[in-house]
């Protein structure tokens, strides 16, 4: 009962919220003006996230409530501070610097106030593994590393909510006879990213912003850690890997990709894999729900395989990581090969004129 009922609140909250949000935007201007990077086609509201903070901003402290608990109540400091600088992003715009050492600052926040630590790690011989002083690196790493993810997955309508959506309802699956607060702060994300796809999917009435996108990556790193347990003293992260699969998938294929080409990691392009879906003819529509379908695809084994080891799911990742990227380049080279087609039937006919 206490999951329906914090469901609900986050998802009305987000619900009543947004529309409040996208109104402020408009009125002072906080909009997101297309050029030749985005897709969308006219200015959007841009600090949509404001809807989802509120929701899970509640669900918190409804879980806090309910299971007089008190990491969580700690866990708003630092998800605060996300929230914040994301907001101060989207109306005045950071540089990634500036943006990377508040994510770096809160992570360790998230450490010192909520106990968001590897200290233990799952050995494939079984037992645990002390990480000793990288334990709290690794946590470090791993929150700003997904914070990233899930932004760089918000390039489409509805994309990084729903993917946020999938991953947040995988991990209060997950972790629901592990860590009970974990499951309702998860159950809060999923309700709030829910409510704020219909403000948000094609065509879109606003956008998360970095307020949404940050916080959202943030927050399902941040529980990922302590719904994560198989026991007092050893924690796996196979299930949170699958579970945000599509967006780290995503990451890394970008990172990976920029690297070899010799460009710089950090600056953004437009060749992530859900605008090589618009490339080789996929709608925004299309392209969004096969995205969600790759995600569903992760969480169906997180969830089956509860007990899975992280190399298995490294395993996972990489079958499932080349499939996709080769369909993407067969799709991409048939493309072109039509395309050139095309242009020489043109040719062809002009001459025969």
């Amino acid at each position: 009962m206490d999951r329906i009922t914090i469901g609900l609140i986050a998802f009305i909250v987000t619900m009543v919220v947004t529309p409040f949000a996208i109104r402020f935007a408009k009125k002072h201007g906080f909009v997101d003006v297309p050029d030749k990077r985005k897709i969308h086609k006219i200015p959007t509201p841009r600090i949509g996230g404001i809807g989802i903070f509120a929701g899970v901003l509640i669900g918190i402290i409804a879980t806090a409530f309910f299971t007089k608990d008190t990491w969580q109540l700690w866990a708003l400091i630092p998800i605060s501070l996300i929230a914040v600088m994301g907001f101060v992003d989207d109306v005045k715009g950071l540089s990634f610097k500036i943006k990377f050492l508040v994510q770096i600052v809160a992570s360790i926040l998230a450490v010192i106030l909520v106990g968001a630590n590897l200290s233990h790690f799952n050995n494939p011989f079984g037992g645990g593994i002390s990480l000793g002083i990288f334990g709290p690196i690794l946590a470090v790493i791993w929150m700003v590393g997904v914070t990233n993810a899930i932004n760089l997955t918000d390039g489409l309508d509805g994309l990084a909510a729903g993917i946020s959506a999938i991953s947040a309802f995988t991990i209060a699956v997950t972790s629901s006879r592990v860590n009970v607060a974990a499951t309702l702060v998860a159950i809060s994300i999923f309700a709030s990213s829910l409510a704020f796809l219909r403000y948000n999917f094609h065509p879109a009435k606003t956008f998360m912003g970095d307020t949404g996108s940050q916080l959202l990556g943030f927050t399902l790193a941040l529980i990922a850690i302590k719904g994560a347990s198989i026991s007092a003293s050893t924690l796996s992260l196979a299930v949170p890997l699958l579970a945000l699969g599509v967006p780290i998938l995503d990451t890394v294929y970008a990172f990976g990709r920029r690297i070899l080409g010799g460009h710089n990691p950090f600056l953004p392009d437009k060749m992530h894999i859900h605008h090589q879906l618009l490339e080789i003819g996929f709608s925004q529509i299309t392209a969004v729900l096969f995205m969600y379908a790759v995600s569903i695809l992760f969480s169906i084994i997180a969830v089956t395989y509860s007990g899975i080891h992280e190399l298995t799911a490294v395993a996972f990742y990489i079958i499932i990581g080349i499939l996709l990227i080769s369909f993407l380049w067969v799709m991409r080279k048939r493309r072109a090969k039509n395309g050139r087609r095309v242009e020489n039937k043109i040719d062809k006919d002009k001459s025969d004129r």
